[in-house]
């Protein structure tokens, strides 16, 4: 398969405070990926690395073979948080359309809007096309800023926990739709159910990284019970790689 990401030897300070320490990760076309970690671990500045937005104190980030900054628009990302002012006059459209926002870019083309229009309807919402955000609930929020991210159509997706704060019902639906998606996708999640759905490979986040490979993702009982403890204590105690 062809590599997209290489990280090599990257650490991270704040200061005098180490955040991330001697990470090595590659990366690889059609890779699903799932980054897990307790809180302070490193979770949120490792995908700040990836995303240029920080710049490893040592160590490089390769995406492509170039630099992180010159391939970001081969970048989606999905934040974890989305700050939308509700009494603006905003619909889904719009929201979506801006996946095609460039520098020195004044107006949406044609096939700007037909791009649009594919991504909604990959997202299932083409029907809340000329719906207002705040008419929708935060499943659907999540689909239209999903498709937001997809119309620049990259090759590389990062999604940071896209399930927060979604019912049960409307993460199954999330997961889903990603599984599906056919490009690399690398997503950051606590919630530990995420490596049932189509995950290739656990990375392990905890100022270092470790990548699990092959995890076993059958841990259930007969009644259907499946114990967050008990996945995590295999992927502690099983072989991994640094």
């Amino acid at each position: 398969m062809k590599k997209q990401i290489e990280v090599q030897d990257v650490s991270f300070r704040y200061k005098s405070h180490a955040v991330l320490k001697d990470i090595n990760l590659s990366v690889y076309e059609g890779d699903y990926i799932a980054i897990i970690g307790p809180n302070g671990g490193g979770k949120t500045t490792f995908t700040k690395l990836l995303l240029g937005l920080l710049t490893p104190t040592q160590g490089s980030i390769k995406i492509f073979d170039k630099n992180v900054i010159e391939v970001r628009k081969e970048i989606g990302y999905l934040p974890q948080y989305v700050n939308f002012n509700m009494d603006m006059p905003i619909t889904v459209f719009d929201i979506v359309l801006q996946g095609r926002l460039q520098r020195n870019k004044l107006f949406y083309t044609k096939k700007d809007k037909k791009i649009a229009n594919e991504q909604l309807r990959k997202m299932h919402i083409i029907d809340l096309k000329n719906r207002k955000i705040k008419e929708l609930s935060g499943g659907q929020r999540q689909r239209v800023l999903l498709a937001r991210a997809l119309t620049k159509q990259p090759k590389i997706l990062i999604l940071d926990e896209p399930t927060a704060s979604i019912d049960p019902e409307g993460q199954k639906d999330i997961y889903s739709l990603l599984k599906d998606l056919p490009l690399t996708k690398i997503i950051v999640s606590h919630d530990i159910q995420v490596l049932f759905e189509g995950i290739t490979r656990v990375a392990h986040i905890n100022k270092t990284l470790y990548m699990h490979e092959d995890i076993d993702t059958t841990i259930h009982r007969e009644d259907g019970h499946f114990c967050e403890l008990e996945l995590l204590d295999y992927i502690t105690s099983h072989s991994c790689s640094n």
